[in-house]
């Protein structure tokens, strides 16, 4: 027997800031191929964990730091989704950890990456934030500073309750109008392509870096709706 408690307090333990957690009975709109039992099928409950990341490195005019902070985090992130997986296994369990990368779908034209399931939406239906207009999952204390991971398990966990839609300002479009290449539409969706051209570019060594983080910069809930 496993519980809920028992995985949310390893998870900080291990150095998640969130840990939510979905049953799978949350999925049923899941674009085809992309359902958590998609992946495993004895599938029973989702496991989203993160762990927010400064903010400072947004307002300088160097990637560098910036980009380090992204993946550091993301690494962070994966070693405690892979430790949470390794003690429900120990536990008796099936577990499978959910990387945000590499992807099995790619479409090459338009430069659009899909995971094997989209870590924001589990994130979202696990109860760790809400899907913001510029298609961030922001969490109500750490605001959309924060860096996803997952797991997915056949232990029955008690689910937490999750936000139904976002808590943008309906009147707020500064995500939208202050992306320089235009990649936001008005319903959270966001042009791959473009973002990706004007965001993942190389530097001189040709090593990839992020250079823009506008639409998370400019939001006024970066920092979490409780310090707004």
């Amino acid at each position: 027997m496993i519980t809920s408690t028992e995985i949310k307090e390893l998870a900080k333990e291990l150095g998640a800031d969130i840990c939510g957690i979905a049953s799978i009975d949350r999925f049923d709109d899941s674009p085809a191929g992309f359902h958590p039992t998609d992946v495993y099928k004895n599938t029973k409950s989702v496991i989203s964990i993160a762990c927010r990341i400064p903010g400072s490195s947004m307002y300088i005019d160097t990637p560098a730091p910036y980009t380090a902070i992204e993946d550091i985090a993301l690494a962070k992130v994966n070693q405690i989704a892979l430790s949470l997986t390794l003690y429900l296994e120990k536990c008796g369990f099936q577990a499978i950890m959910i990387p945000s990368v590499p992807y099995d779908y790619w479409n090459a034209e338009t430069m659009t990456g899909k995971g094997i399931l989209s870590l924001k939406h589990l994130g979202y239906k696990a109860g760790v934030g809400y899907i913001g207009k510029n298609s961030l999952l922001c969490n109500d204390e750490y605001g959309n500073l924060i860096k996803l991971g997952a797991l997915i398990t056949n232990a029955e966990l008690v689910a937490d309750p999750f936000i139904e839609k976002s808590l943008c300002k309906e009147s707020c479009t500064l995500c939208i109008d202050s992306c320089p290449v235009g990649a936001i539409g008005p319903n959270a969706e966001v042009c791959q392509k473009k973002c990706r051209e004007h965001a993942e570019v190389p530097n001189k060594r040709g090593v990839e870096i992020y250079a823009c983080h506008e639409c998370r910069k400019v939001c006024p809930n970066r920092n979490g709706i409780k310090k707004r």
